[in-house]
């Protein structure tokens, strides 16, 4: 999987990037890129822009061309840069200059004892991976944000419902979130009434979700119509507290040509 990585970044970033910022890139994911899921591609991609400054419209391109790339077929990706890499760092290494020698220790330093039980503890606390903490507002926003959705649809179009949840369920595999993700969002289709849906995702996950539903709504009630029941969803979820951190309009980053 690492060399199918290396390729698909050169076929994402390679019109972005000059020869040297993608051989960058490309270390860079070598280095830190350690799977596959959405939040790994969102690092990387993140991490990629913020040393190249590209604008946002090119960063949003970039998460859903690399998550294409990762599962398009071999024949169509280009080949792996890997020999240029390492050749690239073999000659950066020639031609830097040589380490200054370490200084001297001063006349009166002491030694220190070095305990091996706490040189061993220290090594193993740096090698530990730290846990990367998901703020919480994001999935309060979007389980208001689909209570009101799917209390709206079950009053005044009761039957309508089951059409919603069908037509969200078919679109769910091209969504571009984690695989345990997508099976809770698929579960909570079973109790859609008593659910709170407050799905633990991360923020570009849950707004892939959000347009999900928002085009299952379109196929049950038009476009006019799902915008109006997503534009009252989300005056339900500004009234929830946690709106004023993260505001609900950020759920529809991946909507395309939303007039609400």
């Amino acid at each position: 999987m690492q060399a199918t990585r290396r390729r698909a970044a050169v076929a994402v970033f390679s019109d972005l990037l000059d020869e040297t910022a993608l051989t960058e890139a490309l270390w860079l994911q070598h280095e830190s890129m350690r799977g596959e899921n959405v939040s790994d591609i969102i690092a990387f991609v993140d991490a990629v822009a913020q040393r190249n400054l590209l604008d946002a419209a090119s960063v949003k391109r970039l998460y859903n061309g690399f998550y294409k790339a990762l599962r398009e077929s071999s024949e169509r990706l280009p080949l792996d840069p890997w020999p240029a890499m390492q050749a690239a760092r073999a000659a950066a290494r020639a031609s830097a200059p040589p380490p200054p020698p370490p200084a001297a220790p001063p006349v009166s330093a002491v030694t220190p004892v070095i305990n091996p039980v706490a040189v061993a503890l220290a090594a193993a606390q740096a090698a530990a991976p730290v846990p990367v903490q998901e703020p919480e507002e994001p999935p309060v926003i979007f389980g208001a944000l689909m209570r009101a959705i799917v209390a709206e649809v079950f009053q005044y179009h009761r039957e309508a419902l089951d059409e919603v949840r069908k037509d969200a369920l078919q679109r769910l595999d091209d969504a571009m979130a984690a695989p345990a993700l997508r099976q809770q969002f698929r579960s909570g289709w079973s109790r859609a009434l008593q659910h709170d849906w407050q799905l633990p995702g991360t923020h570009a996950e849950l707004a892939e979700l959000t347009r999900v539903v928002y085009l299952a709504l379109g196929d049950a009630f038009g476009r006019a119509g799902a915008d109006q029941i997503l534009k009252r969803g989300l005056e339900a979820a500004d009234a929830v507290p946690e709106a004023k951190v993260f505001a609900p309009r950020r759920l529809l980053a991946t909507i395309k040509g939303l007039r609400i």
